[in-house]
């Protein structure tokens, strides 16, 4: 039954004009501009709470790793 009621609320969307296509995507945003800034929000604070983490963004992967000593690098087959 609901399976029926979905594809004819899909085959009404394709058959929007233009204008109602419109303003349906307005609406919709409408709805969903509440969802979106409690998310947002939500990860602002999150940043917030963790400021290693914003350390972190600005820098490189693997730049606290220390160099390769002779031995790791003949392991690696880096030296011949």
């Amino acid at each position: 039954m609901a399976k029926r009621s979905i594809e004819k609320l899909a085959d009404k969307i394709i058959n929007l004009t233009p204008e109602e296509a419109q303003q349906l995507q307005l609406v919709i945003k409408a709805k969903m501009l509440p969802e979106i800034a409690k998310k947002q929000a939500g990860l602002l604070e999150q940043q917030a709470n963790n400021p290693q983490m914003m350390q972190q963004m600005g820098q490189r992967p693997g730049q606290n790793m220390p160099m390769p000593t002779t031995r790791d690098a003949a392991m690696r087959g880096l030296l011949r």
